[in-house]
């Protein structure tokens, strides 16, 4: 199966998502739980023990709380294989950057909520906007389906991508048009925002 396809033109650089690893590798459909979990233990050799309920959980909640990007999972197999000490130790290495990861969501996810207008020179639109399409992928049926730009009143995504490279919550097809969480750990931050009845989440 296809996992991602390299980025050769620039011809939508305006679109283009912030350094890392999606930059040379942007999933097609990405993996989903299953295929994510099997490359993980069977080619990353991480957390790969059967017989260890810890190392299982800790995997499960990696697939579906933070990633399915392949060059992440990559980087947890490298955390992984570079920790010392015995399994519960590289087991440690790989929750803690679990756990940082899942601070710089929150931040991120945050960050764009407080937008507001006049905060990016050119900018049209204003904080109400963004939280209206940050709470319709909330209420997507699932992650993947997106929120079309037709259902918003925001401006050309040529507009938007800015804040959205500074705020690195959610990025933008424009094969689609439409708007998808950046990694699934941003989901997850803003559904923590939501149980805990933030006003960033109000109109």
């Amino acid at each position: 199966a296809v996992a991602g396809v390299v980025v050769l033109s620039n011809a939508t650089s305006v679109f283009a998502l912030t350094n890392g690893v999606r930059q040379v590798q942007i999933p097609v459909d990405g993996f989903t739980d299953t295929e994510a979990g099997e490359y993980v233990v069977d080619k990353c050799a991480v957390l790969n023990d059967p017989n260890d309920p810890a190392d299982r959980g800790l995997l499960q909640r990696i697939i579906e709380d933070d990633t399915t990007v392949v060059g992440i999972l990559q980087t947890y197999a490298r955390t992984y294989a570079n920790a010392t000490g015995d399994a519960a130790a590289k087991r440690a290495a790989v929750e803690a950057l679990f756990n940082k990861r899942a601070v710089e969501a929150d931040a991120s996810v945050k960050k764009l909520l407080k937008f507001g207008r006049g905060v990016e020179k050119g900018s049209e639109f204003d904080v109400a906007e963004m939280r209206k399409l940050v709470k319709m992928l909330l209420d997507a049926p699932a992650p993947e389906d997106g929120v079309s730009d037709t259902d918003l009143d925001l401006p050309a995504a040529s507009d938007v991508a800015p804040v959205l490279q500074k705020y690195p919550a959610l990025r933008y097809n424009p094969d689609t048009s439409r708007y998808y969480w950046y990694e699934t750990r941003h989901r997850r931050a803003a559904e923590r925002f939501k149980r805990a009845k933030s006003p960033l989440l109000r109109p």
